[in-house]
């Protein structure tokens, strides 16, 4: 029989995830696939868009993401810089994964990706899935116990 604090606290943690601003998603990702070796990170966010070699020990994944927004309004007041968008327009990431001996040791957020709440929010999906696999083996653990 499962204990009942381990339910409760699994159903925390999923009720945390739900509210959690997307720049946090974005930032937890970055830092839980730092040391993943490339088959795991393919496994977990997918076949990156495109890949480079720069040495024989060095090679660069790039995963994209991107919004175009149809809807909202554009308001153009008077005001240095020409005014502001309200949903209009898009948003994109690049996530580039450096990767040396077939292990992540960096990634770099680029492109129009930050949103309302935070830096780099509109990333967040692109390791999503590296995060809930996370999340499962840590609830496996916890309960295991």
């Amino acid at each position: 029989m499962r204990k009942p604090w381990v339910l409760l606290s699994g159903f925390g943690l999923l009720l945390i995830c739900a509210c959690t601003p997307a720049h946090y998603v974005a930032d937890r990702g970055r830092h839980l696939i730092v040391g993943m070796d490339a088959a795991t990170l393919k496994s977990c966010a997918g076949i990156p868009t495109r890949t480079d070699r720069l040495d024989p020990r060095t090679e660069l994944y790039s995963y994209e993401i991107k919004y175009e927004y149809t809807n909202g309004a554009q308001v153009t007041l008077p005001i240095i810089g020409g005014g502001f968008n309200l949903g209009a327009g898009g948003s994109y990431c690049h996530a580039i994964v450096r990767l040396v001996d077939g292990k992540v040791v960096a990634v770099n957020y680029t492109g129009d990706n930050d949103d309302l709440i935070g830096k780099e929010g509109v990333c967040a999906p692109i390791f999503r899935g590296c995060l809930r696999e996370y999340e499962k083996g840590a609830e496996a653990r916890t309960a295991a116990r």
